[in-house]
């Protein structure tokens, strides 16, 4: 028993000393950790870290607004890109500027993606097609995973165009890459390919390589990451007929979803989409560029939801006033896009449709707005989802960059802004 008394003394009195010890090195380790950070040179400053997000479940019918700016001009937000997420699977509408970025950030898996679905070829909607596809190669399921990439084909598919190539003459101006100057989906990645050969090449003869076997996401070894495909415009279309009306095709289906297309009205693209993706959880409807049209009325008859581009046209027009550009940026903000309200054209004083009274029209539940523009501190989400509101009386989201939408709560959701 006197030893034991010995030892609890021994041992309490050890624990103690120790306790006073960690109390000094912690307060040793704060002050050097005071003295550091005023040691941050004055010259620098650190912008906050973003940190890798949770994914949302794999049940249920979800949207990760990966992208939301329109246009080819530096913002704080990444340019168009849409993750619909299906049972935890994964198609991609759109691959703008930020989409490597912004998938990571995303916390969505590479592995999952089955498809991705371009639905014109303007920069902004591919500008990181080939560097998602190529930085994300340690993701790829290599051997057990083909991606879908589903796009426009050639402008020239249904003939040949001329010389002009479809743009009209116009003064001072050569067709740049004038042996090939409407490339489809295909083409596009065939030469994103070929002017990446070098970094490609080397890339298979030494790190991509597994098994002494390349992983060549291009195809010239193998499986490869892609199956492309370009889709026909009817016979009746062309450059300057680029939205006959016509019924939705079906372009695309697998295990969670059937993802059917029509042509859309963005002029002077052609052709440019629009995509319809049907679940076992719903309906959800990308407009992709486009002002309002018939085709884009059929294909999203009754959907859930509604992702419709939108633009304030005043204060987008009012961007470019007094600037050589214009005439020109004004005539595609009018014929090329949809009004955040119903209006008038001001060059013939027709009416034009606004986004929440097309998706009325539309029959859609929900409407999500994305392709924003202008991008700034006036056109923010209170107002864009107000202004709609006016006309469209089931829920409306203005979409930030990474917003997650649980789909089936969201059209049950009567708390909006603009019915508060």
């Amino acid at each position: 028993m006197k030893n034991l008394k010995k030892y609890l003394c021994v041992a309490i009195s050890t624990c103690f000393i120790g306790q006073l010890s960690f109390a000094a090195d912690e307060q040793a380790f704060n002050r050097t950790d005071i003295q550091l950070k005023s040691a941050t040179p004055s010259y620098l400053q650190r912008q906050a870290k973003r940190v890798r997000a949770t994914p949302p479940p794999r049940t249920g019918m979800y949207l990760v607004m990966l992208g939301t700016r329109a246009g080819p001009f530096p913002s704080l937000r990444a340019a168009t890109s849409t993750a619909l997420v299906v049972d935890g699977q994964v198609y991609v509408i759109d691959a703008g500027s930020g989409l490597v970025q912004r998938f990571y950030e995303s916390g969505l898996n590479f592995g999952d993606v089955r498809g991705i679905f371009i639905t014109h070829l303007h920069s902004d909607h591919v500008d990181d097609l080939y560097p998602f596809v190529n930085v994300n190669f340690p993701n790829w399921k290599y051997g057990k995973q083909e991606i879908a990439l589903v796009g426009p084909d050639r402008a020239d598919s249904n003939g040949k165009l001329g010389d002009d190539a479809g743009f009209g003459h116009l003064p001072n101006t050569k067709l740049i890459h004038a042996e090939d100057p409407t490339p489809g989906i295909k083409e596009l990645m065939q030469l994103h390919f070929a002017a990446n050969a070098y970094d490609m090449n080397n890339a298979i003869h030494t790190v991509r390589r597994a098994d002494d076997h390349p992983r060549d996401l291009t195809g010239t070894n193998g499986q490869g990451m892609l199956n492309i495909m370009a889709l026909p415009a009817p016979k009746n279309a062309s450059p300057s007929n680029m939205s006959p009306v016509m019924n939705p095709i079906q372009v695309y289906q697998d295990d969670y979803v059937k993802v059917t297309a029509a042509l859309a009205q963005h002029p002077l693209v052609y052709p440019a989409w629009s995509y319809r993706f049907d679940t076992k959880y719903g309906s959800v409807t990308f407009s992709g560029d486009t002002a309002p049209n018939e085709n884009l009325l059929r294909l999203g008859k009754n959907t859930d939801i509604l992702i419709n581009e939108v633009m304030d046209v005043n204060a987008a027009v009012a961007v470019f006033a007094g600037t050589p550009l214009e005439k020109t940026m004004t005539t595609q903000i009018l014929d090329g896009h949809t009004a955040i309200i119903s209006g008038t054209d001001p060059r013939n004083r027709k009416a034009t449709l606004g986004v929440g009274a097309f998706a009325t029209k539309m029959g859609a539940k929900g409407l999500v707005l994305n392709h924003i523009w202008p991008d700034n501190e006036k056109i923010n989400s209170e107002y864009l989802q107000t202004t709609a509101g006016r006309e469209f009386k089931g829920p409306v989201h203005a979409s930030e960059d990474l917003d997650v939408i649980n789909i089936a709560e969201f059209i049950q959701n009567q708390g909006n802004i603009h019915k508060k």
